[in-house]
């Protein structure tokens, strides 16, 4: 047998407590190592001794994994639980630490522990850097990371510390983007009730235990006849999960608006940065976004650059035109009825606006999800006359053409884009993804388009962000 692979001893001990047998499962444990403790009784040893609590116990086992070396990632989890709970958190934050994920539960779940580890060695700084980095992974349903992360006793005091702790541009840039109104929404309701861990059992009132019974070998769920038989207890625990989270989420809020604030604030320096490296479609989603969601922003407060001076002209014509006809646009609320914003809102547009780039690339954007490919092209191509620097009417236009293999005619659109649009991660794929004659997408979950951006541009321009921030520290220094 191989770590990675759980040996008969373990599965025998393990299927005991899962039937209930736990003196049955101690029994088996203890004759395994009156008759010479190995790897495997270690091993087993440590599960056991983890779901019954008995964590010094189990601290003994995974000292002696350790000593033997070569752990697998399941057993190093164990131990720094074993570790973690039995007051050795500094072992368990190492050993956690070291752990190098295999895929996105083990990327979670580490990040998780972390944090939690963390927040109890009082570095409540790098705690949340470990609790914002949870929630750039999917949610594991099994234990609702995603909620119970708002309960967990081992966060208690960096919920506290949150507000005062300060948000690096660099955190603020990485982080914008998160679900977080997503997260909030999943978390309004207190049901369903949330799981709870051994150091949760510590910290809530007593009385609670009655009700709870083991869900999986390190949580504990209310059981259902406990419930039944137990309802003003059960109501009882019911406010308790209300009262512990609502403050948390509080919190959740207010760091969400300090971070989207401060990326927000920086978005006409992004602007600036985007156009002078030729980024023109970058740069105009900056604006809109400083235009959306600045207070009191202006077209008077952006940069003075000779790029992007014919799409600002534009804009102060669609704006002093019609100010509700240029939000709407850039806004994109065409989104909710693209039927009717063909048919009845864009025509009774002023014509600043009706004939603009944005109503162009809108009307390409509404045809599409349609299904009118034909009719996309079509206007995705005047757009693109109109934004000749402009990379997002050809990328969404090579799409189509790719999709129906049109090969030719996608590779003269995709070229006429000026040399600074080629150095895009996206132009890449779709050019290497021409030349093999296979179609590609635009919007996925690596390269989706950002509703608040930063220099990297939803990672469509690797490494734009440390450039930005290099950048930004050459010219404080230079002052």
């Amino acid at each position: 047998m191989t770590q990675n692979q759980p040996s008969p001893l373990f599965e025998e001990a393990t299927a005991l407590l899962d039937l209930g047998l736990q003196k049955e499962a101690v029994r088996l444990i203890e004759s395994r190592i009156i008759a010479g403790a190995d790897r495997d009784v270690h091993a087993a040893g440590l599960e056991v001794f983890n779901r019954l609590c008995r964590f010094l116990r189990s601290g003994i086992h995974a000292d002696a994994l350790l000593e033997a070396g070569d752990c697998s990632r399941e057993e190093l989890f164990r131990i720094a639980l074993a570790f973690n709970f039995s007051g050795r958190v500094q072992e368990a934050y190492d050993i956690e630490k070291g752990i190098h994920p295999a895929c996105n539960d083990t990327s979670l779940v580490r990040l998780y522990g972390l944090a939690c580890k963390a927040s109890r060695l009082g570095r409540q700084q790098e705690a949340l850097g470990h609790l914002l980095g949870c929630f750039h992974y999917q949610n594991i349903e099994t234990w609702d990371a995603f909620r119970k992360i708002f309960l967990d006793s081992e966060l208690q005091h960096l919920w506290v510390a949150i507000p005062s702790l300060q948000i690096s541009l660099r955190d603020a840039m990485r982080h914008c983007d998160l679900p977080f109104d997503e997260i909030l929404a999943r978390n309004e309701s207190v049901f369903p009730l949330r799981c709870l861990d051994h150091m949760d059992l510590v910290f809530m009132p007593k009385k609670f235990r009655a009700l709870l019974n083991e869900a999986q070998s390190t949580c504990f769920e209310v059981s259902p006849m406990a419930e039944a038989e137990n309802p003003a207890l059960f109501a009882e625990f019911v406010e308790w999960q209300r009262e512990t989270v609502a403050p948390r989420l509080e919190i959740f809020k207010q760091l969400r608006d300090r971070i989207r604030a401060t990326v927000v604030g920086r978005q006409l320096e992004f602007a600036e940065f985007q156009a002078r490296r030729g980024r023109i479609g970058c740069a105009r989603n900056h604006i809109v976004c400083h235009l959306l969601h600045s207070p009191g922003a202006s077209i008077d407060d952006i940069p003075d650059l000779p790029v992007l001076r014919p799409l600002l002209e534009e804009f102060r014509r669609q704006q002093e035109e019609c100010p509700e006809s240029f939000r709407y646009l850039i806004s994109w609320e065409c989104k909710s009825d693209p039927e009717r914003f063909i048919r009845d809102i864009l025509p009774e547009m002023p014509e600043a606006n009706r004939e603009s780039g944005y109503a162009s690339l809108a009307l390409g954007c509404m045809h599409y999800r349609l299904g009118d490919t034909a009719a996309a092209i079509e206007h995705w191509s005047a757009c693109a006359r109109k934004w000749p620097l402009d990379d997002a009417p050809v990328m969404n236009a090579t799409m189509i053409l790719s999709g129906e293999q049109r090969w030719d005619e996608a590779n003269r659109f995709i070229n006429r884009l000026p040399g600074e649009c080629r150095e895009s991660a996206l132009w890449k794929k779709a050019c290497h993804a021409i030349r093999e004659r296979r179609s590609f997408s635009i919007c996925n979950k690596f390269h989706a388009a950002p509703a608040i951006p930063t220099p990297t541009f939803g990672r469509l321009h690797s490494g734009a962000d440390e450039e930005f921030l290099m950048e930004k520290n050459q010219l404080i220094a230079a002052v």
